[in-house]
């Protein structure tokens, strides 16, 4: 494969005919006014009751690509039901159990919130103590942007700490 590099004048006249239409490479001025502040909501949710499955691809002696799916029941501190979460974790190591890529999708009263983010898995617990980005929401949650925290302290029971911000 070739590589095809622009002549150093075709860089240069593009940025003299940028500069003499008025136009401006320079980035934004800092005093730029600041955005509107966000409403950040917290919410603290325990995950029980998971049920996964794990796939197993080939080649067995290698765990890379490796599949988790699961789901599991969300509850507030206070034990009422808040909703549910989906998951599907896919092994990025080739050693058994060590990381993963997780996707969740958590439905909550009034809308549903994904994430996604790695995790290094611990063979002692915590399994894992995690930060993941939200990607999305819908209802309530429509442009929610911040971060999980997904405490897994055991396969079955996980502490989640919602960020979020609108």
């Amino acid at each position: 494969m070739r590589k095809r590099l622009l002549p150093a004048f075709g860089v240069a006249a593009a940025t003299a005919g940028a500069l003499s239409l008025g136009l401006s490479l320079a980035p934004a001025a800092a005093d730029a006014a600041p955005a509107s502040p966000r409403h950040r909501t917290t919410i603290e949710a325990v995950e029980t009751g998971t049920a996964i499955n794990m796939v197993d691809v080939a080649p067995a002696d290698s765990a890379l690509g490796d599949q988790l799916i699961g789901t599991g029941r969300l509850t507030g501190n206070d034990g009422r039901e808040l909703g549910t979460s989906s998951f599907v974790g896919v092994s990025t190591d080739a050693k058994p159990r060590t990381a993963e890529l997780l996707t969740f999708v958590y439905e909550l009263p009034g809308g549903k919130i994904t994430t996604a983010g790695t995790a290094r898995l611990a063979s002692s617990r915590p399994v894992f103590d995690e930060r993941f980005a939200i990607t999305g929401g819908t209802g309530r949650y429509r442009n929610a942007v911040g971060e999980v925290r997904v405490l897994q302290e055991t396969v079955e029971r996980a502490r989640i700490t919602f960020d979020i911000q609108r």
